[in-house]
């Protein structure tokens, strides 16, 4: 320990990537954009294997010798890691932007969705250390500037389904040029695109996916989507998708449990800022952070417009609360991507951390009090509707300049608390390990059987005495990113736990009766008793 919060463990994990974004004086849109990361155990040996997603040249051709890809390092333990993206085969270059993970087959190996900026890619896991591109098999061949995605069981069929954000409509061809003075370019904002709809791809038993994207009502063409979270908004057990819009209003679609969704943005309360305006939302997240047992969202968004924490109610309805949390004017002048509910100290309670960075590298020359390199910035949850901006010592990674993007939390090293993994623009990844003093923490590896087996959707309650302690285990999260697809909950004090009780995506509820505390959990879906 060095007394940090956070220890940044790049140099010695050996993990060397550094994004290519292609920025040349031309000025593409996507230059500025990407990319994200996933965490994932992709050869179930138990430790937590790291995939960074990558650009590539956006006028083709790109594979030639030398051209850039994405990079899988594969955990060795004791913090080293080794790269092993060529013998995973996944070597192909790509212009990709967003990340998910999860078992889309069902056959017991973890699988890779990579997003693009004009294609996408689904990579079936082996299970013998190497992936096989299925794209086209799966019926994953729509072209458009992918963003987020996330894997859920829309219709609780017991297969994971596919959700892409999509971001604007772009090619090198229309690229428009922006100057705001006609002689130096600079990037343009997404107004000056038109919007593309998200997809949603309906999973056919493990084999291939159908688009469903019309049919299932989510087809919308004035979204600029680059955040995607699923959440349930009603506690009605079906998932519902949050979306943030950057310079558009937010999407939330209900789940209307029969195969199709009503967008709800406007009438829940989370389409726009508490005075009516859009933003420019990039990173989401959502999470229980007041512990009311309603769901909360927080939206990371552009400098000078504050990030978004919407309180969750009974009725359903939701009211940004980020200036009276003690959120809203620290985040005032950041520009946030990765944004992340993480309960960093284990306590129980979820904190915040927002990964920011400027879209473009010579801001300060026209606006004096930004920068293109920003630090991150961690909320500690305070337990009382407020949150408390963590300072840490000079030299820390937390206060390190990055051009923050794609943000991942989960347990790297083995040791209970979750360590972060960033993405920067142009730059180097990092890896930083959590440096949390000791607490009490239970970790769950779901295996659905009725339900899908990565079993996202489940919900967990921690039990001991009259505390309660509620995760919902989803997919998507931040900007562009895939989280540890375990269920982490952090229990401070406590040292024993009544039950946990486990309810299935299937709708199974599954009790275990005082776990053992300070251990990773495989818990296998139990029929019930006929």
């Amino acid at each position: 320990m060095d007394g940090f919060l956070f220890t940044d463990m790049t140099g010695y994990s050996g993990v060397v990537f550094k994004h290519f974004n292609d920025a040349t004086p031309r000025k593409y849109l996507p230059e500025t954009m990407g990319a994200g990361v996933a965490l994932l155990d992709y050869d179930n040996d138990g430790r937590l294997d790291i995939y960074l997603v990558n650009g590539a040249r956006l006028k083709p051709p790109r594979d030639v010798p030398g051209a850039p890809t994405g990079a899988l390092y594969r955990n060795l333990g004791n913090w080293k890691f080794q790269a092993v993206t060529a013998q995973a085969n996944l070597e192909e270059p790509m212009f990709g932007m967003g990340a998910a993970v999860g078992d889309y087959n069902n056959d017991g190996f973890i699988d890779l969705f990579i997003s693009g900026v004009d294609g996408d890619r689904l990579y079936r896991n082996a299970g013998n250390g190497k992936f096989e591109d299925v794209s086209e098999a799966a019926g994953l061949n729509d072209a458009g500037f992918g963003s987020s995605a996330a894997f859920l069981d829309y219709d609780r069929d017991g297969y994971l389904d596919l959700f892409v954000g999509r971001y604007v409509e772009w090619t090198p061809e229309t690229d428009i040029t922006c100057s705001p003075d006609g002689v130096h370019r600079v990037y343009c904002t997404p107004e000056a695109y038109h919007g593309e709809s998200n997809r949603l791809y309906k999973n056919l038993g493990g084999r291939r996916f159908k688009d469903v994207t019309r049919s299932s009502g989510i087809w919308l063409q004035d979204g600029k989507t680059l955040g995607v979270a699923i959440m349930d908004h009603n506690r009605d057990s079906w998932p519902d998708i949050a979306v943030a819009n950057d310079t558009v209003r937010n999407f939330l679609f209900v789940n209307n449990r029969d195969g199709t969704f009503t967008e709800s943005g406007v009438t829940t309360g989370m389409a726009y800022s508490e005075s009516g305006a859009t933003r420019g939302g990039m990173g989401i997240d959502v999470g229980d952070a007041d512990g009311d047992g309603f769901t909360d969202i927080a939206v990371g968004n552009f400098s000078q417009e504050m990030s978004a924490l919407y309180r969750g109610s009974a009725p359903g309805f939701f009211v940004d609360d980020a200036p009276q949390a003690g959120i809203g004017l620290p985040t005032l002048m950041t520009l946030a991507f990765g944004t992340l509910f993480v309960d960093y100290d284990n306590d129980g309670l979820l904190d915040l951390l927002f990964v920011n960075g400027h879209i473009e590298p010579e801001i300060n020359k026209t606006q004096r009090l930004q920068q293109y390199a920003q630090p991150s910035l961690l909320f500690k949850n305070e337990s009382n509707n407020s949150f408390r901006p963590m300072t840490d010592q000079a030299g820390s990674p937390l206060g390190e300049r990055l051009v923050g993007r794609g943000l991942a939390s989960g347990d790297l090293d083995g040791d209970g608390d979750l360590d972060i993994v960033i993405t920067q623009n142009g730059h180097p990844a990092k890896v930083w390990r959590n440096n949390a003093p000791r607490q009490s923490w239970i970790r769950l590896q779901l295996i659905g059987s009725r339900s899908n087996r990565t079993a996202y959707g489940a919900v967990v309650k921690a039990v001991a005495g009259k505390k309660t302690w509620v995760r919902m285990f989803t997919s998507g999260r931040s900007y562009l990113s895939a989280c540890e697809p375990v269920v982490t909950i952090g229990l401070g004090a406590t040292p024993q736990l009544d039950r946990l009780e486990i309810t299935w995506p299937s709708g199974q509820l599954q009790t275990i009766e005082r776990p053992a505390l300070n251990q990773v959990l495989k818990v296998k879906e139990v029929p019930a008793a006929s």
